[in-house]
């Protein structure tokens, strides 16, 4: 459990976005941001912890795996930014995507970090490494989409942003229904390619066609092809995960045993 400013988080996610292009290092980030001129007390373990926000809420990746404070952090691949390239523009965008994670106005406060999907966000990492056969590794990702969709989440959404985040990555097939002020969408059979946030839009692009939504409450109904019951899903999955031998898949089997 991390506790952290949600205004250090709002920068670290500005800088990611302004050099979107780029890898860059905690170290890289203070060196731009936090100057002499601040309060700088405490501000690389702060820094540390802002990082490890973003990384589980899906609004950072990392790049290499060195245990240092020189570690690589940069946006995602499954988003995408079409702002006007400006550092105000980007700060606001970036209260937006967080505020969108919360759900409720965190601006200038102090809160902490939940980590209570850490497994599934671990799973779905160790998923899509290509570790399992092709054909285990589309069981595996069928279970985990439909384990992200059945979470309940403290926003008025349905789906929150770490789910679309989650399912993005996984890119399981999928049917799914969009309702906004003044149209209705329904795709079927698709799979997610990336989210784009644009200066007050969001829009979501999938391998056929594209959305633009309202909010995250344009999102209705997300099911998939697969029509098996989830106990069912998992079951297959825990059978699929008892032929291979790794820390990782023993982790994930213990999480797939709780669900």
């Amino acid at each position: 459990m991390y506790t952290c400013t949600f205004e250090l988080i709002v920068n670290i996610l500005t800088y990611a976005i302004k050099n979107k292009d780029n890898s860059f290092s905690k170290k890289d980030f203070k060196n731009v941001v936090y100057t002499d001129e601040f309060n700088n007390f405490d501000i690389n373990e702060k820094i540390s912890e802002g990082c490890e926000y973003l990384l589980k809420r899906g609004l950072l990746q990392l790049e290499n795996t060195k245990v240092t404070y020189y570690e690589k952090y940069k946006l995602p691949e499954t988003i995408k930014i079409n702002t006007d390239d400006n550092t105000k523009v980007y700060k606001e965008l970036s209260r937006r995507i967080i505020l969108m994670h919360e759900g409720k106005d965190m601006i200038n406060d102090t809160y902490q970090v939940k980590d209570d999907l850490s497994y599934i966000i671990e799973s779905v990492d160790f998923v899509i490494s290509n570790y399992l056969s092709a054909i285990d590794n589309q069981e595996l990702k069928i279970t985990l989409s439909k384990i992200l969709i059945s979470v309940d989440n403290d926003s008025k959404s349905r789906y929150s942003l770490l789910t679309l985040l989650q399912l993005l990555k996984l890119k399981s097939s999928m049917n799914i229904k969009i309702k906004n002020k003044d149209s209705e969408f329904c795709a079927y059979n698709v799979k997610f390619e990336h989210i784009q946030f644009d200066d007050s839009v969001t829009i979501l692009y999938f391998n056929k066609c594209s959305f633009q939504i309202d909010s995250l409450t344009s999102i209705i109904d997300i099911d998939f092809l697969d029509t098996l019951p989830l106990k069912d899903n998992i079951q297959k999955s825990l059978d699929i995960l008892e032929t291979y031998s790794n820390t990782t898949i023993e982790k994930i089997k213990e999480f797939l045993h709780n669900i």
